[in-house]
């Protein structure tokens, strides 16, 4: 499975999560204005759902019905559109994302977040660096395709 890193906008809205507490409360309570802050437009018609990785609960995204993803991230996963794969994370969350090469850490509550077409979901990952060792762009890099539907952290 490749994972794809993420260049502007997907990348800069992570990484000001990642630095700016008050701007990822601001994100998680209200995606469409905190992205118009960053000057990101969003399809008025789409919600959007944001989703912290950072605490003891980690997300993963799946679009059942219809293969739904917010294009404005980065391109989808190759897999996504796979109805075996949506079928199996949907069956065995963990076992699937195991396959995939992600082990998630004992009790760690996983949770799968089903989207529709009215309404579509993203992942602000892990911080990669708490210690604030890595400059903006260096923090860019880890944001991915995966981590942001949370199949990677």
């Amino acid at each position: 499975m490749m994972q794809q890193t993420v260049a502007d906008p997907a990348a800069q809205v992570v990484v000001k999560a990642w630095t700016d507490p008050a701007y990822k409360a601001r994100l998680l309570a209200g995606p469409r204005a905190a992205l118009k802050e960053l000057g990101i437009a969003y399809h008025e018609d789409i919600a959007l759902e944001v989703y912290d990785n950072a605490g003891s609960v980690h997300h993963a995204i799946v679009c059942t019905p219809c293969s739904c993803y917010p294009g404005w991230l980065t391109a989808a996963p190759a897999y996504w559109k796979d109805a075996d794969y949506k079928a199996r994370i949907n069956r065995d969350a963990a076992g699937t994302l195991l396959e995939m090469g992600l082990r998630l850490s004992e009790g760690l509550e996983l949770k799968v977040i089903d989207t529709d077409p009215a309404r579509r979901a993203m992942v602000i990952p892990p911080h990669p660096d708490p210690d604030g060792r890595l400059g903006a762009a260096e923090l860019a890099a880890h944001v991915t395709n995966l981590t942001l539907v949370g199949h990677a952290r």
